[in-house]
């Protein structure tokens, strides 16, 4: 089974989103959306811009390169 992205309410009238692994594990959480169609907006933004981002790391520590 493939990765899913789950929804869920923010408890601040809210949405978020979690993209979990096939094992369960969170890979990422999106920040909050006023309405779920900005949340799945989001969802869609990150399945866009995802697939072949390049890693820009900007920590300034090469043991972790």
């Amino acid at each position: 089974m493939a990765g899913r992205f789950i929804i869920s309410e923010d408890g601040q009238g809210g949405y978020r989103f979690a993209l979990v692994a096939s094992n369960g594990q969170t890979l990422a959480v999106g920040e909050g959306y006023p309405n779920k169609v900005a949340c799945v907006n989001g969802i869609e933004t990150v399945r866009r811009n995802a697939p072949d981002a390049p890693i820009d790391d900007r920590s300034g520590d090469p043991e972790d390169a």
